[in-house]
């Protein structure tokens, strides 16, 4: 961690004395607005919810042909493709049109090929629309986190941005519960109902977002500083330009002066990304948190929940709809804990905790998966079942908040997007291939199928030990202290500090000048 120096230490107690955010009004506002895109997990949520619960609906399975293997595959991973195509541009779109653009487009694809999907006449139709129902969720994925990370006040923004992820179970518990509800009809609506559904929350995403402020830094990257002025002032000052206000936008400022990644389509880019040392580490821990989100052992019952319910003798449509939606109020009870426990302990720990954890609990599922096939014993697969739960708690407490906080706070401002794009695209190309690959691997070699990953996560908790970094307690432009020259941010620190100062003496931002300019006209 880097030396502290006094004034830090003196805004780092200010920052931790502020009152709290339900006793600051324009916060709660702020707060009140960020629903819209703390909401956008819930697309991804809703369509995984769905590719498991439609596959335990026999008219939906009778419509569209009983897929199996390589085309069922291919069915649970089509939202991936079209998220893989979403981060290859959503980076520099957000970048240069700002957060809240690709929020609102996003939402608007997939308010719209959840209708496509509600009134497909083929399975080819059907898993079109998920494809492009996973471009726009992860141009939302891409934008509306930042744009979450950049707007908090420093007090909450832990929680905040740890909070962001959690929603995609609400999507899931939205979705299962549907599902178990209308698997009972006698008609197509049995699946058409969650489907069409699945657009209330979009809908409400397309409207909402522009009246969410834009983000603070995004606007100082673009050099309309005082815009970015004003939105501090209003909602993390409450109206006042404090001493935290006022040292958030020097810091601001500095971060972007100092920062010298180009992030555009060029040779420089790719130096500047590439040649620096801290920017490689950056890009290290982006990628790895990516991959070890898909890979470290929630995936399988993420989207073939139904599959390893048929192993362990629980093959009917009440019992694999019903545990499907139980599975998701439980995750997501234990997402939301997490989201407050993580600002208090360690990022590095949580990660250490979580990953051993996890693997314990699938090594213990793959042994009782394998009685269970060998001797049919009921008690066995309960006992996986247990697992199952047990094992989601673990993936949950870590992997679903900080596979977005973590990525995000490591980066610059300037990165912030692009460097998103990446993660996100990682995730989806890991994604793409565990969906793909899962029900051909439980298909033909069933409980085997879980050895590679016994192994691969034992490789993930050694990289986690030897190289993830602890950012606990400090703020974005401090960690970024971790990885780059210190000299180069304080020095545009300073800078930053004088031309702010002079801008409040020749523009009279100063709180007791606007006082006392009110005080006359009441007088007068």
């Amino acid at each position: 961690m880097p030396a502290a120096t006094p004034e830090h230490e003196r805004i780092q107690q200010l920052i931790k004395d502020a009152p709290p955010w339900y006793k600051s009004p324009n916060l709660v506002k702020l707060y009140l607005l960020l629903i819209a895109p703390l909401l956008t997990s819930t697309a991804w949520g809703f369509d995984n919810s769905m590719t498991n619960g439609l596959q335990s609906i026999n008219a939906f399975m009778d419509t569209f042909g009983h897929p199996t293997g390589s085309r069922l595959g291919f069915f649970g991973a089509s939202m991936s493709v079209g998220g893989i195509a979403a981060c290859l541009v959503a980076g520099p779109l957000v970048d240069r049109f700002g957060r809240r653009l690709m929020c609102s487009v996003g939402a608007a694809l997939v308010a719209g090929m959840a209708i496509m999907e509600t009134f497909s006449t083929s399975f080819a139709m059907f898993t079109g629309g998920k494809v492009i129902l996973g471009f726009g969720a992860f141009l939302q994925q891409v934008a509306a986190p930042v744009l979450i990370t950049e707007l908090a006040h420093p007090k909450q923004r832990v929680t905040i941005t740890s909070l962001y992820n959690t929603s995609i179970f609400i999507g899931l518990i939205i979705g299962s519960w549907i599902t178990f509800a209308t698997y009972r009809m006698e008609s197509q609506w049995s699946w058409k109902l969650p489907c069409l559904l699945q657009v209330a929350i979009p809908a409400y995403q397309t409207v909402m977002i522009w009246f969410v402020p834009e983000s603070p830094r995004w606007l100082v990257s673009k050099g309309r500083t005082d815009e970015a002025r004003q939105i501090l002032i209003r909602y993390h000052g409450n109206g006042v330009e404090d001493d935290i206000v006022a040292f958030e936008l020097q810091e601001i400022i500095a971060g972007v002066e100092a920062d010298k990644t180009v992030m555009k389509f060029s040779w420089e880019a790719v130096r500047t990304t590439l040649g620096s040392k801290g920017n490689r580490y950056r890009l290290w821990l982006c990628l790895w948190t990516a991959v070890g989100s898909q890979t470290v052992g929630g995936g399988f019952t993420a989207s073939y929940l139904p599959l390893i319910l048929d192993q362990i003798g629980m093959t009917s449509e009440k019992d694999k709809t019903l545990i499907n939606a139980c599975i998701n109020i439980f995750n997501w009870v234990c997402a939301f804990i997490a989201a407050f426990v993580i600002p208090r302990v360690g990022r590095r720990s949580i990660f250490l905790f979580s990953t051993l954890g996890t693997n314990i609990t699938f090594l213990i599922w793959t042994v009782l998966s394998e009685r269970y096939i060998a001797t049919n014993k009921v008690g066995l697969g309960v006992g996986v079942l247990v697992m199952i739960f047990a094992g989601s708690f673990f993936v949950v407490l870590c992997w679903v908040p900080l596979v977005i906080a973590y990525p995000l706070e490591t980066v610059t401002t300037k990165q912030r997007g692009v460097y998103f794009a990446i993660t996100m695209f990682t995730i989806n190309v890991t994604a793409f291939f565990t969906t793909y690959v899962t029900p051909i691997g439980l298909e033909n070699i069933g409980w085997r199928y879980y050895l590679p990953t016994c192994v691969w996560n034992v490789i993930l908790l050694l990289v986690i030990y030897f190289t993830f970094v602890e950012t606990t307690g400090m703020t974005l432009e401090e960690i970024a202290v971790l990885f780059d020259d210190q000299d180069d941010i304080f020095n545009a620190a300073v800078a930053a500090g004088k031309e702010l100062e002079e801008k409040r003496d020749n523009h009279s931002y100063h709180v007791e000048d606007s006082v006392t300019e009110t005080e006359k006209r009441v007088e007068a």
